[in-house]
């Protein structure tokens, strides 16, 4: 609910309240705090209160920016160790990637993305690196929905993605590496551009009071 912006931020949580809307009892929604704050997702203030935390737009960057270095290790360790079903199966989560591209299901896609990059981290086999990529993953995954806004980004990141696969089919793990890694730099692009146009936004509308 926070990644999809149901929750937004600065939204204070109440145990009684979500306890009733998700028909489970208060023990289960206590946990779920706990790990949502170490996820950073939200945050537990002094007074007990439990509010949706604000994005910080320079972490988001910085958490693109590490994710795409352990991406592109998967990438080139995935090359040397997946299995030909583990191969096909990619091919076929590539396949729903482009199906949900084409009638523009950007939470269906977002799904499929996250499917994508996990399977390759799995494929992996490196369990250390697995924990790291999942403990970075839900600050990622928030600032993906985001960028997925941008329907120019959108329709690069696919691009991407349909060469993401090639080298992986190819097994050419140092063409892997670099692909991942600019997937990621690019993401981080996108979001400096998108925070410029915010300021730019902003500035236009104190001229156009002062002028008004």
């Amino acid at each position: 609910m926070i990644l999809l912006g149901e929750l937004p931020p600065g939204e204070r949580l109440r145990e009684v309240a979500l306890s009733e809307a998700l028909g489970m009892s208060r023990t289960p929604i206590r946990e779920a705090f706990r790990t949502l704050a170490a996820e950073g997702l939200i945050d537990l203030l002094p007074n007990r209160s439990v509010v949706v935390s604000v994005p910080d737009k320079s972490e988001a960057a910085d958490v693109f920016t590490v994710l795409g270095v352990l991406e592109g290790l998967a990438g080139q360790l995935a090359c040397r160790r997946m299995t030909p079903e583990q191969i096909e199966i990619l091919d076929e989560l590539q396949a729903d990637l482009a199906a949900y591209f084409e009638k523009s299901d950007r939470l269906s896609y977002l799904e499929a993305n996250r499917l994508i990059h996990e399977h390759i981290v799995q494929a992996a086999e490196s369990p250390s690196l697995m924990l790291a990529w999942r403990l970075l993953l839900p600050r990622a995954e928030r600032a993906r929905h985001v960028t997925t806004l941008d329907h120019d980004r959108w329709a690069e990141a696919f691009a991407e993605h349909c060469e993401i696969n090639a080298a992986i089919q190819a097994r050419d793990e140092k063409l892997l590496k670099q692909l991942l890694e600019s997937h990621f730099a690019k993401g981080v692009e996108s979001m400096k551009k998108n925070e410029a146009r915010e300021r730019a936004n902003r500035r236009a509308e104190i001229y156009a009071g002062v002028v008004g």
